[in-house]
């Protein structure tokens, strides 16, 4: 998710070349212009005029954390179910209408949020405001859609991850690398909370959730601040006030050692090797330093084709033939940072993980080299410039990082920061949250299957009880 972009490319690239050191960035984020409505809900337009085209996104305060023990995968139901009719829309009309009008809409979900979408013409900007006001607030909720949806989702659920080794296995290594996060439910559902759901559990999760004071309208596109304004303020902005309800935020305890879990999956051809420990998301002000230097060693250990563990792991070492690393900032709470290595026949993940810690030992000792700095500092940079072309990046920017609470405004501190990391920062946040006994290593081994002849002789005997 780390969608973060906002300097002018020639700047950027300048500021990087020359290794300054400067603590705000040389050129200018695009101006956000905000409202607050009497209801709660609020308004963030950034106003781009090279093409008659807008993206309108419905960012809602709630997701995955916010259900219940046994009642997993509500917020995604909700979701599908938006889709399925409201007091004057059928089943399916919302994206018939955006789609006659040229554009396209759909929605996702996440732990800390869900978001709703459409990329149109900007001439139907009020008229899709006010679709969006008849879907947050007069979704029809039936029960036959729902009993059609819900198999929609559990197929969803097989195909996404019960069928899919890779997936499971990070489904599982989150379950056992954290006790108390949110983040160690998946956002799908388990399955037998998807069997146990009902459509009354779904109105009620609607009726708590999805009120003003927990939603955020970004718009970012062809269109005039002061004519949103007036237009969100008579279609969502009317929608009844009501309390909007405290989040689920526990601590996530220390981990109290080393911990490791073996998968053996049908399916799965060739193993896999995840190691994963619970690391902090940026909170402004209170670990500014820390959460740019973890970003900054990830991309140098992860991005580009220069990646210190593609280059040591892969091409040199041949302990995999593949290996990455990930970490997302922007999260509402502690979260996992993650490195894996896929693997080949003869390649084992006792010795992934010894090179793998190995790679941490050097860098958390000696630092990156200066060419390993700038070159991961760079390719951020670059991805933010890059960004800037597509309006639903920026549209989804904002409304990341308003929904977690870090604030849109904050866009260009954020870039500040990540290009003052020094590498003593780097290697001063490997050495505290990189540690093995942080660390839960998942393993994926494929599971044996019986002989051909064992096979037969069970499908016999299976033959003789039907």
């Amino acid at each position: 998710m780390n969608i973060h972009r906002f300097l002018v490319a020639s700047l950027a690239l300048a500021w990087l070349a020359a290794q300054s050191a400067v603590a705000e960035p040389a050129a200018s984020v695009p101006r956000l212009q905000t409202a607050t409505f009497a209801n709660g809900l609020k308004l963030v337009v950034e106003e781009d005029h090279a093409a008659p085209v807008a993206v309108i996104e419905v960012w809602h305060q709630v997701g995955g954390r916010d259900e219940i023990r046994g009642k997993t995968g509500l917020a995604h139901v909700l979701e599908h179910m938006s889709f399925k009719g409201s007091t004057h829309m059928k089943p399916g009309e919302y994206s018939k209408r955006i789609a006659a009008m040229g554009g396209v809409d759909n929605a996702f979900t996440a732990t800390d949020y869900t978001a709703y979408f459409e990329i149109i013409p900007s001439e139907h900007v009020d008229e899709v405001l006010g679709m969006e006001a008849e879907r947050f607030a007069r979704l029809t909720l039936d029960a036959k859609e729902y009993a059609k949806e819900i198999r929609v989702i559990m197929e969803e659920r097989r195909m996404r991850t019960d069928d899919d080794p890779n997936s499971r296995m990070f489904e599982e290594l989150s379950a056992v690398a954290l006790r108390l996060s949110p983040y160690r439910n998946p956002v799908i559902g388990w399955m037998q909370d998807l069997r146990r759901l009902t459509i009354e559990d779904v109105r009620a999760f609607y009726r708590r959730y999805y009120v003003p004071g927990n939603a955020v309208v970004v718009i970012v596109g062809d269109v005039d601040f002061a004519h949103v304004k007036r237009v969100v303020g008579r279609t969502l902005g009317r929608i009844r006030k009501r309390p909007a309800p405290p989040r689920f935020r526990p601590v996530e305890p220390e981990p109290l050692g080393s911990k490791r879990m073996v998968a053996r999956l049908p399916g799965a051809r060739l193993p896999m090797t995840v190691i994963a420990m619970p690391v902090p998301a940026w909170r402004p002000g209170r670990n500014d330093r820390e959460a740019a230097a973890l970003t900054v060693a990830t991309e140098i250990l992860s991005g580009g084709r220069s990646a210190v563990l593609t280059r040591r792991l892969v091409d040199e070492g041949r302990k995999a033939f593949s290996a990455g690393a990930g970490y997302d900032p922007f999260s509402m709470d502690t979260d996992l940072w993650n490195a894996y290595g896929m693997l080949g026949p003869k390649q084992t993940p006792e010795a992934f993980e010894r090179a793998f810690w190995r790679v941490i030992r050097d860098m958390a000792a000696k630092g990156p080299t200066p060419a390993q700095l700038a070159a991961a500092k760079r390719r951020i940079v670059a991805d933010e410039v890059f960004a800037q072309d597509s309006l639903y990046l920026r549209a989804r920017e904002i409304g990341e990082m308003e929904s977690v609470g870090i604030g849109a405004n904050r866009r260009g501190r954020w870039l500040a920061l990540l290009r003052a990391v020094s590498a003593d920062d780097v290697r001063r946040a490997l050495k505290r949250w990189i540690r093995p006994e942080r660390a839960t290593t998942g393993v994926l081994l494929p599971k044996k299957t019986p002989t051909p002849h064992r096979q037969r002789r069970h499908h016999e005997r299976a033959g003789g009880r039907a």
